[in-house]
């Protein structure tokens, strides 16, 4: 029974035909894959641009910057406990990367990998590289419709290895801590300790305003 219905779901993953743009229906195997990859290449993909992008420009326009002493957060160096506590924050059924491994085994072993692990993360801090193994990311497809029949019906999720996971953590917690010293008052929305609502609240002021000031009534419009 068990395995009747994994045969079953992976029958019910597996994708057996695909239909082009022109309408072409392809079936064969190595033509779906193809044009699976194709699609995400386009997509995804691109050539890596040799220039050098002069951004001083956008200094003038910069209303907020970071003192001296804030820009220190973002420059410390990573320790030890924040690299343990991103590996252990990470949920352990999360979808492991091209490695297979999930955070639940470096959890168990930490004892044993930890210190390589750290040492991997730390250099990748200090040098501003990293392994491609380890930036390898798989891309899994989902089903957007119930019988997908396109490429475009398709969803991909990145599934990314631990190691990958575990940087990005680090990254966040440290652009909170100064995230919002750079982002605008008027940006409300997606900002902790800040609500949407209060824009639909000065919205309605607004209109307010400009209902009594053009038709000297409150109408909630004005004309």
């Amino acid at each position: 029974m068990f395995f009747r219905k994994i045969n079953s779901r992976r029958a019910k993953q597996r994708v057996f035909q695909i239909t082009r743009a022109t309408g072409e229906v392809l079936t064969a195997m190595q033509d779906v894959i193809e044009e699976f990859v194709s699609y995400f290449q386009t997509l995804l993909g691109g050539t890596r641009s040799q220039r050098n992008i002069d951004l001083s420009f956008l200094q003038q326009d910069l209303k907020h910057r970071l003192t001296q002493v804030e820009a220190n957060i973002l420059d410390a160096p990573v320790t030890r406990n924040e690299i343990k506590e991103a590996i252990f924050d990470i949920e352990e059924d999360s979808a492991p990367g091209p490695d297979g491994y999930t955070s639940a085994f470096f959890k168990a072993a930490w004892p044993v990998v930890g210190e390589a692990i750290s040492e991997a993360i730390v250099e990748f801090f200090r040098t501003g590289k990293l392994l491609k193994q380890v930036n390898a990311t798989l891309l899994a497809l989902i089903p957007k419709v119930h019988k997908p029949a396109h490429v475009s019906d398709y969803r991909p999720i990145s599934c990314c290895n631990v190691i990958h996971k575990a940087i990005t953590k680090i990254l966040v917690k440290w652009m909170q801590l100064v995230l919002h010293l750079l982002i605008d008052y008027s940006q409300n929305a997606f900002v902790p300790g800040r609500s949407i609502s209060d824009n639909i609240l000065l919205a309605q002021e607004l209109l307010f305003f400009f209902s009594v000031t053009v038709n000297f009534i409150n109408k909630g419009t004005y004309k």
